[in-house]
Formats: structure tokens, sequence, C-alpha cells
């Protein structure tokens, strides 16, 4: 696939916003945490936010790249012909993150 100049640098700008705001993320994490001690870093809104916030993206760049990659195909044809292309890595991101999650709840309990 050719990428035009102007897309590759709205690309590059689009992920040094990404890769900056979470390092901003971080950095308020690490000072609720370390220097004011909170017990609670983000409220239950703001996890649902950025939950939101990070699936859509997710969602949007697949489906992208997904339309974009068709051979003559253009829009949700190129999406139906990608699908499993789409759903089974997916499924396997989600099946260990959730593993990975469910490990970490179980060995961070306090007296473990």
């Amino acid at each position: 696939m050719e990428i035009s100049p102007a897309a590759g640098k709205i690309l590059g700008m689009l992920m040094a916003y990404a890769v900056s705001s979470l390092g901003l993320i971080l950095a308020y994490y690490n000072y609720r945490k370390r220097v004011i001690k909170a017990d609670q870093i983000f409220s239950p809104l703001a996890r649902r936010i950025m939950g939101l916030a990070s699936v859509l993206l997710i969602l949007g760049l697949i489906f992208v790249a997904a339309a974009l990659s068709g051979d003559g195909e253009t829009g949700w044809a190129a999406i139906r012909a990608n699908l499993p292309g789409i759903l089974f890595p997916v499924a396997v991101f989600a099946i260990s993150f959730w593993m990975t999650w469910l490990l970490y709840r179980r060995f961070a309990k306090p007296g473990k």
C-alpha cells in the first residue's frame, strides 16, 4: 500500500500525541501514588472514559486498516473480507489480557 507523505506526517503526529498522552497518564499516576499517596488514583468515571477512548481508538485503527488493505475493495466490503484477520487477533489479545488481569488480581491481594 502506497501512503502519501502528508498522510505519513499525520500518522507520525498522531503516534507522537498518543505516546505523549500515555507519558502524561503515567506521570499523573506516579504523582498520585508516590507524592500524594492517594488510595484511589483514577475515579471510576475516569477509568471508564479512558477505557472507552482506548477501545474506540483501537477499533477505529483496526477498521481503517482493514478498509484500506482490501484488494480493490473499499469500505465495508474490505472489512467483511478481512473479518477473520480482525476477530482472531482481537480474541487472542482479549483472552491473554483477561488471564493476565486475573493473575494480577490474584497475586496482588494483601497477604499473598
